[in-house]
C-alpha cells in the first residue's frame, strides 16, 4: 500500500518556527524570508531582529538607555519595527565606516601611518559605537589596506571583544596572516652619565601574532603610542628602512 504524507512547515506553531529562527544568521534569515510571504512575515517578526540588533550592537544597546533609538511598540511576532531599525542601522554603521577608511587612506603617505593618526581613527570608531560585526564586516578584507586590517584590531581588543573572538574573525574573513611593519623610537637610556643614543626597532609582524601575544611588545607600543621613552611610532605596509626615524623627524602633535 503506497502512502504519501506530505508535511508543510506552515502546520508548526509559530513559536516553534521561531525557536528554530533563532538560531539562524541575518543572512540565512533574509535567504529564507525570500521564499514565501508565509517566510518573509515569519522572518520579519520582532521576536528573531531585537535579539540580531543587541547581539550586534551592545554598545548601543546599554547607550540608549531612553529607548530613543528602539521601536516604541511591544515586541512580537506579527510586529516587525526591529527589522527595520536593523536595516537602517547597518546602512548607517556602513556609511560610519566608510569615513574611517576614507580618513586612514587620505594621507599622502597611505603607506604609512604615525600613532596619532592610527590611534585618532581607532577613538573615531569608539565615538561611532561599531561593533564587532561592523568591524569585521567592513574592515576586516583582504582587498584593504593591512594598516586598515590593524586599525580594527586594535579597536576590538581595546573596546570590545576578547582576543581569540578578534583572531576568530580575522580568519573568517581571511586577514589574520596579513603582514604589517611596526616601526618605533625610544629615547636613549642613560648609563654612567652619559644618555645613549636612541634606539630604533623595526618588526615585520603578522595580525594573527599580535593577537595571539606572540608579539606582545608590538601590541603595547600601538596601544599606546608616544608616551613617555617612546619618541614615535609609525606602522607600514612596507619596511621603513630608508626613512630616518630620529628625534628631529618627529612631529609635533
Amino acid at each position: 500500500m503506497n502512502c504519501s504524507i506530505r508535511f508543510s512547515c506552515s502546520a508548526l506553531p509559530h513559536d516553534i518556527i521561531l525557536k528554530i529562527g533563532s538560531y539562524l544568521e541575518v543572512t540565512d534569515l533574509c535567504a529564507l524570508s525570500s521564499c514565501s510571504r508565509f517566510w518573509r512575515e515569519l522572518c520579519g517578526s520582532d521576536i528573531l531582529w531585537e535579539p540580531l540588533f543587541k547581539e550586534r550592537w551592545p554598545l548601543l544597546s546599554t547607550f540608549d538607555g531612553d529607548n530613543t533609538l528602539f521601536p516604541d511598540a511591544q515586541t512580537d511576532e506579527t510586529s516587525q519595527e526591529w527589522r527595520r531599525v536593523y536595516v537602517m542601522q547597518h546602512m548607517e554603521m556602513a556609511s560610519r565606516a566608510s569615513e574611517v577608511i576614507a580618513f586612514v587612506t587620505e594621507w599622502p603617505a597611505a603607506l604609512s601611518l604615525e600613532a596619532s593618526e592610527y590611534l585618532h581613527a581607532v577613538e573615531t570608531m569608539s565615538s561611532m559605537r561599531l561593533g564587532f560585526q561592523d568591524v569585521e564586516m567592513f574592515l576586516f578584507k583582504p582587498n584593504l589596506s593591512v594598516l586598515l586590517n590593524l586599525v580594527g584590531l586594535i579597536y576590538c581588543i581595546k573596546h570590545l571583544k576578547p582576543r581569540e573572538q578578534v583572531l576568530d574573525g580575522m580568519r573568517r574573513r581571511g586577514v589574520s596572516e596579513q603582514l604589517v611593519w611596526v616601526k618605533w623610537l625610544t629615547l636613549g637610556r642613560w648609563s654612567r652619565g652619559r644618555r645613549m643614543r636612541d634606539e630604533t626597532v623595526s618588526r615585520q609582524v603578522s595580525l594573527a601574532d599580535v593577537v595571539t601575544g606572540k608579539e606582545e611588545t608590538v601590541l603595547r607600543v600601538l596601544q599606546r603610542g608616544v608616551v613617555h621613552e617612546v619618541l614615535r611610532v609609525c606602522i607600514s605596509t612596507v619596511d621603513l628602512v630608508c626613512t630616518p626615524c630620529t628625534s628631529s623627524t618627529i612631529r609635533n602633535y
